[in-house]
């Protein structure tokens, strides 16, 4: 069965290669996003999963909310600290951050950015809040705050089977794990594999189940299409019916035409 990915980097298909076995899993997303665009969990919530959101940025957290109706969706930061904080919102872009010098380049670089104060809660206190017993994998997509997300969490009372984590600079391919890196493999975590854009961790009593399948980047083998390759077929579709529409009004016109020249040559 072929399924739609809407990740921005394949990161649900390998996800669903390792854990689509589970019914009804749950998952913790910081920095979610849109509910389909780039969203690494909108498959998962397409299968039954549910899971905790966290998203800073309004509109966001509101198309969340409106979309994600079984999850918990929090409109707020992640962080090392409880606290208020400025973000950097950068609308419709996926890159509003905390981080000031950051926005400061985008900004340099033409982007639109609209600070808003926002709540920053640790990543420990939400999901004792809000989580079961099993959390089956954490997203984290921070804009350049990911350790600060990290030194919030608690790796010993909530173990995520397996971590995704931005590694690096917004918008550009440097590295940025070193900075956070040594407390995920301190609390137990194996690193599995660096994606070009995130570094991949597997719980180690969960090694030797997960860490195979999540080894390899997408395959032709997972069977699934890109959502950017479905939308175009839908365009193409709706084009092509709006085109064969066009067509047959034209040749009705024609022999509504023919038709009333016929009649009028009869009348003569």
């Amino acid at each position: 069965m072929t399924r739609v990915s809407f990740a921005q980097h394949g990161e649900d298909v390998v996800l669903h290669r390792a854990l689509g076995h589970i019914r009804e899993g749950f998952w913790v997303d910081v920095g979610a996003g849109d509910p389909e665009g780039d969203s690494v969990t909108a498959l998962f919530s397409d299968l039954g999963w549910r899971g905790i959101n966290i998203e800073p940025d309004p509109a966001a957290c509101a198309r969340l909310s409106a979309a994600r109706p079984r999850d918990v969706t929090l409109c707020c930061a992640a962080g090392a600290v409880a606290e208020r904080r400025v973000l950097h919102r950068i609308p419709h872009s996926g890159l509003s951050t905390l981080d000031p010098a950051i926005a400061a380049r985008h900004a340099a670089e033409g982007l639109p950015v609209e600070p808003i104060e926002v709540e920053v809660r640790r990543l420990a206190e939400i999901c004792d809040a809000h989580a079961p017993r099993c959390i089956h994998f954490l997203k984290v997509d921070a804009e350049g705050h990911e350790a600060a997300v990290l030194a919030g969490a608690d790796f010993a009372r909530h173990r995520p089977w397996v971590v995704v984590v931005e590694a690096t600079e917004p918008n550009r391919p440097t590295p940025s794990h070193a900075a956070w890196e040594p407390g995920l493999l301190s609390a137990g975590y194996v690193f599995v594999r660096f994606d070009g854009l995130n570094r991949w961790y597997v719980a180690a009593e969960q090694e030797a189940a997960l860490a195979g399948a999540l080894a390899l980047p997408p395959t032709p083998f997972d069977g699934f299409v890109r959502l950017a390759e479905v939308r175009a077929w839908q365009r193409a579709t709706a084009a092509e019916a709006a085109a064969e529409a066009a067509k047959a009004r034209a040749e009705a016109a024609e022999e509504a035409l023919r038709d009333a020249e016929r009649r009028a040559s009869e009348a003569q």
